[in-house]
């Protein structure tokens, strides 16, 4: 199909109301192969507990792609277009239940309503997806038949829609005739990203375009400047409110008529107010937009139906802060052009307009956030957050550290610390529970294993009211039963329908309800508000999950705290609003240094409660959210022994009630003083006793919170990554108050301090961070004080969350309570991008708390599973540690202090004179030898660590100290007197040193280490140094990702081999020494696993025999290499060597090629990639 066919047929299917022989038409040209099918389904053979969304649907088409996967083409006609905008977990567990029964994965979804003869519809796509579990012995994933919640993903299409980015994404589908279109590639073309990053891209063009003209328009510069606030600020907020228009007028909202109900609003009450003002030449923004903000919106008025007379339209009054004037804007006199609105350019795509009016009409808006299972391809109250954070450029971003949080993890992270937090809150003690088998929990199918068996499950803690497996199925899927339990509390139970959420929690629904009524909730570093919202939406789900099983009486008496007198005039809209302002109210307070950012967080709170505000007039006022999303430092508070006045706190507590919902402009400017004055002059007297600048305390701003609860029950976040030496000078500046602040720190581990103290007894902190605290030394102080609390889960991310930062991140969860000896934390250990289904799934490993108490400077190694630690234990049974059999020292420093001379006055690419010694450094190393070398003038009377000659001149081993990757662990052999410098560490036999007289040998040096080394030949501890094994071990318990410290060196474990053992070690590692810099690869590799697999016979003897891989008896009778044979020779008998050994039947090839099927072996190679 050509292009312009293609756009029209997009135009006419998504342009206007819906068609069924329209969508027809589309979907037969978007799949080539389509088979038609006529099966229509309504009343009695539409499901009981979908009756009250479905009118009718039907299965048009059924398609199978190149891959032979099949696809379901439905029409959906939904009860009511409520129902299509509010109930989308509905719809999409319907179309579950639909292709569960016709054994599909996959449906494309036409969804309608006739109340408003389709004009407004969605077009979905929606995949099923299976269950993964990850075998712990083994480290295998396994994929099990058994659905998870499906996903769902929709364009928003109709007659009042606009088809941009429809066509964008589906128009390559159509254009392809030839080729049936993948599963895949119908997934990509509703891809959410897309969209995203398109208008990312053109909403910064704007934010240029109209900060650059403020920054050159006088009569702003000065009008702002007066205001106290900036071009950045201005031009974010400005760009936030029209974008707040086209959310309000997406609602039917703007341009009401004097009579008519709200929701009957012009959808282009923004476009033709601009219009009108070009027909009037007037400027839109001062004789429009200006009115429109800070009178019809902001302004209180007394007639009832807001009638705003200017516009001669209803327009709602809404309160909250969002369109107060931060200017004097009648005074001001502040235009803005009329072509930074709309004009004739085009963009780099081709799309004709390029002003703020333009770029906005393109897109599709919805006022609903997206959840990670329902996604719809518009612009989102999320997506603002997302472009906000990205708008930071650069350098801003590196010097704030601030990156935004993909939606999947803030939606686990929200999840989580309500699981935590509802645990600690429900039952005494730490409770865990543990399936045999698996650590999986599910909603629906019983709780049976794949052969039907019941799983057992072990319950460990006191007096366990609600199971925590309970909880999390609550949380994590209750969602998906609230149809079917409704319906169930209404009809009673059938053999057709049952409750399926947790009897534990129907019974203790009361209890439940009233803890997560009562939750207090902080992000300290709140960003664009993604944590706060995240938990609004997650207890809001939760609470409505719980409504259907509430008494009588509480339900009542709840009703009644959110103002409703009669239970039966309740719309769910209105419930689920006023349920919405009591959490934002009660339960969520919020942080951040940024003026802008704290404007993002209260815009998404304020469009989370308007998008539940249906048919209901007068439209409910939006809450101030002054004293709950704050502007401040939250690193830098009153001292912790400085003086509280607590009379004064409560009467602040009593103001900033009465302030969160005033309405009345004059009040609450006066109250606003009355309350900043009060904050101001404790602050003041705080930083007197201080004697640093305060703008900000939690104990005093959420005093209420300590008052009722201690502190908060769930602190959660992103904080800042930031080098401590960036970081904020007066945050520098009290470092010695902070216990955490360790070498070169990083800011965010302030945060965790600030966060774990801000924490009530029992509280949950769930933040994602950089993970270089797991390991790097400055993280030591904030592991030592993560330990005194229980750490419940570790999930780390070895690849780039973020896609404005390389950094490797991790989610760190605990509670704040002392953990038990046998407490084990959960770990997801995601290696790569591809494996991320780790995350996805929840497939979890654990690891038992203690055993962070004794790795060194209590490393977080949180691939340290109960497996792994057994096999550690095999690899160190009957070993001899390194520094049992060899001296382990540094090279030497070629630099003088004392002459001040650089390294460069001592090193020498020709041998100028004969004194100068052979020299090399670390990165002249090769695996088995030295590749390059140098000259040294060896000057220890002048050297800063000129160490001591016989070090170098003796026959030792040398290894590499910095690694940049386990894979280049190496230590080579040399008995030529090379001298070295400290990028190595020198490994010398102690019966090498027994005549020395260097202080530090003579102090270390043990008869016992003597005759111990006696029993060592070099290459052979070459071979162990060098294999799989040795890397394994470093790996699992020392390495941070860069350092081969002397000190790890001497821990490894060396087994102890009879003389024959040794010498077939030191052949193949001559062998090895030969072929490094030869041209001969595939021999090079054989031997290289060859003598690997030799290391794991020796340390895994029982399981090598076992196996049947045995190959130190085949290997009695390799030919040697001797010094004084030519190259040639050495080579022809490495060349036969490797013949015999390489062929296809020789025993010694097959163990090697075999060896992965011994489990020990499998797990290091599989660790180890």
């Amino acid at each position: 199909m050509d292009k312009k066919t293609a756009h029209e047929l997009i135009e006419k299917t998504f342009n206007n109301a819906f068609s069924e022989e329209q969508f027809t038409v589309f979907a037969k040209n978007l799949l080539n192969d389509f088979e038609d099918k006529h099966n229509q389904y309504s009343g009695n053979l539409i499901w009981d507990d979908y009756k009250e969304h479905i009118n009718t649907y039907k299965r048009i088409g059924k398609y199978i792609d190149p891959y032979g996967e099949a696809l379901d083409v439905l029409i959906v006609e939904v009860k009511s277009v409520t129902k299509l905008e509010r109930a989308r977990t509905a719809l999409r567990n319907f179309v579950i239940k639909h292709l569960s029964k016709f054994e599909k994965d996959y449906a494309l979804v036409a969804f309608y309503s006739k109340e408003d003869n389709g004009n407004d519809w969605r077009f979905s796509f929606i995949k099923l997806e299976y269950r993964s579990e990850l075998d712990e012995i083994k480290g295998k994933v396994k994929t099990k038949k058994e659905f998870t919640p499906a996903k769902r993903y929709s364009f928003l299409v109709g007659k009042y829609e606009k088809a941009h980015t429809a066509k964008n994404q589906l128009l390559p589908l159509l254009q392809n005739i030839s080729n049936n279109p993948t599963i895949e590639e119908l997934e990509s073309a509703f891809s959410i990203e897309k969209v995203t990053d398109e208008f990312f891209n053109q909403y910064k063009d704007l934010y240029i375009k109209l900060s650059e003209h403020f920054e050159n328009d006088s009569k702003v510069k000065a009008a702002i400047k007066e205001a106290g606030i900036d071009n950045a600020r201005f031009t974010k907020k400005l760009l936030g409110q029209i974008v707040f228009l086209y959310f309000l007028q997406k609602k039917g909202w703007l341009g009401v008529a004097q009579n008519e109900r709200w929701g009957t609003g012009k959808k282009r009450f923004v476009q033709e107010l601009f219009e009108q003002a070009q027909n009037q030449k007037l400027n839109f923004f001062k004789d429009k937009l200006q009115y429109l903000f800070y009178e019809a919106l902001a302004k209180e008025r007394d007639n009832e139906n807001s009638y705003y007379t200017r516009f001669d339209c209803r327009i709602p009054f809404l309160n909250g802060g969002l369109f107060e004037a931060d200017y004097n804007w009648q005074e001001a006199n502040i235009s803005i052009p009329s072509t930074l609105f709309r004009n004739e350019e085009k963009n780099k795509a081709g799309d004709v307009g390029t002003g703020i009016l333009d770029v906005f009409d393109r897109y599709n808006f919805t006022i609903k956030e997206d959840e990670p299972l329902d996604k719809e391809v518009a612009v989102d109250p999320e997506m603002l957050g997302k472009v906000f954070e990205n708008m930071l450029d650069i350098t801003e971003r590196k010097s704030k550290g601030a990156f935004y949080t993909p939606r999947e993890i803030v939606h686990y992270m929200c999840q989580e610390s309500l699981i935590h937090y509802l645990d600690n809150a429900l039952n005494s003690g730490t409770s865990s529970y543990q399936e045999l088998g698996s650590d999986q929990t599910k909603l629906f199918g019983g709780s049976t294993d794949k052969k039907g068996n019941l799983k057992i499950k072990l319950e460990h803690g006191n007096q366990m009211l609600v199971p925590k497996k309970d909880i999390e199925l609550f949380i994590r899927e209750g969602h998906f039963a609230l149809e079917n339990d409704e319906r169930v509390a209404t009809k009673g139970e059938t053999k057709t329908y049952q409750y399926q959420l947790p009897e534990s929690i129907r019974k203790n629904a009361d209890l439940i309800d009233r803890k997560l009524s009562s939750i207090k909730i902080c992000d300290p570093a709140i960003g664009s508000g993604a944590f706060p919202v995240g938990l609004l939406h997650e207890l809001v789900n939760a609470m409505l999950v719980l409504k259907p099983h509430l008494s009588y009486d509480y339900l009542t008496e709840k009703l009644k705290g959110f103002g409703f007198t009669h239970r039966e005039s309740i719309s769910d809209s209105r419930y689920i609003y006023r349920l919405k302002r009591h959490i934002i109210q009660e339960s969520i307070y919020g942080v951040d240094i940024d003026s802008s950012a704290i404007d993002i967080a209260r815009l998404r709170l304020w469009l989370s409660l308007v998008v539940d505000e249906d048919d209901l007039d007068p439209i409910e006022t939006l809450p101030n959210l002054d004293y709950k999303i704050v502007c401040g430092n939250s690193l830098i508070g009153m001292p912790r022994d400085s003086f509280r006045d607590v009379n004064v706190e409560k009467e602040l507590e009593e103001l900033k009630d009465k302030f969160y919902d005033i309405t009345d402009e004059k009040e609450k400017k006066a109250l606003r003083q009355q309350i900043n004055t009060k904050i101001r002059e404790l602050l003041d007297s705080a930083e007197q006793f201080a004697g640093y600048k305060i703008d900000f305390d939690f104990k005093l701003f959420f005093s209420e919170v300590w008052r009722e609860k201690g502190g908060f029950d769930v602190v959660i976040g992103n904080p800042p990554y930031v080098n401590v030496e960036k970081i904020d000078p007066k945050v520098k500046a009290i470092s010695k108050s902070f216990r955490t602040a360790h070498l070169k720190y990083d800011l965010y581990v302030l945060f965790f301090e600030k966060a774990i103290d801000a924490l009530k007894p029992k509280g949950t902190l769930s933040f994602i961070t950089s993970n270089k605290f797991l390991s790097q030394g400055y993280g030591l102080k904030l592991r030592e004080e993560f330990l005194k609390h229980t750490i419940t889960e570790i999930i780390n991310f070895n690849y780039d969350v973020f896609n404005t930062a390389t950094v490797r991140t991790c989610i760190l969860q605990l509670n704040k309570i002392q953990a038990s000896n046998n407490h084990s934390i959960k770990i997801i250990d995601v290696h790569t991008k591809n494996d991320a289904v780790k995350f996805e799934k929840l497939m979890y490993e654990h690891i038992n708390q203690v055993v962070f108490n004794s790795t060194e400077s209590n490393n977080f190694r949180i691939n340290l599973t109960d497996y792994k630690l057994k096999l550690i234990s095999k690899i160190e049974k009957e070993s001899l540690t390194v520094e049992e059999v060899f001296s382990v020292n540094y090279g030497l420093r070629p630099s003088s202090e004392k002459l001040d001379l650089k390294k460069d006055a001592f090193i020498f690419s020709e041998r100028e004179n004969p004194k100068l010694k052979d020299y090399f450094e670390g990165k002249d190393m090769g695996y088995w030898k030295i590749k390059n070398k140098y000259y040294l003038d060896y000057r220890p009377d002048v050297m800063y660590n000129p160490m001591f000659e016989n070090l170098f001149v003796t026959e030792k081993l040398v290894g590499l100290r910095t690694l940049s990757d386990i894979s280049k662990l190496r230590f080579i052999y040399d008995n030529q007197g090379f001298y070295c410098n400290d990028s190595v560490v020198v490994l010398t036999l102690w019966h090498l040193f027994k005549n020395e007289t260097n202080q530090t040998i003579k102090r270390n040096i043990t008869e016992n280490r003597v005759v111990n080394s006696k029993h060592f030949k070099y290459r052979y501890a070459q071979a162990i140094l060098n294999s799989s094994i040795i890397k394994f071990y470093f790996n699992e318990l020392m390495y941070d990702g860069t350092h081969f410290y002397p000190n790890h060196m001497k821990v490894l474990p060396l087994k102890k081999a009879s003389t024959e053992i040794q010498e077939i070690c030191v052949l193949i590692s001559h062998f090895n020494f030969f072929l490094e810099l030869s041209n001969h690869k595939i021999q090079f590799d054989f031997f290289n696993q060859l003598i690997d697999t030799i290391v794991f016979e020796l340390y895994f003897p029982e399981e090598i025999k076992t196996a049947g891989k045995e190959i130190l008896k085949h290997l009695g009778d390799l030919k040697p290499i001797t010094d004084d044979m030519s190259e040639e020779e050495k080579l022809a008998i490495i060349q036969s060597e490797f013949e015999r050994l390489y062929d296809p039947n020789h025993p010694v090839r097959f163990a090697i090629e075999t060896l992965d099927s011994v489990e020990e072996v499998r797990i290091i190679k599989e660790a180890l990639k």
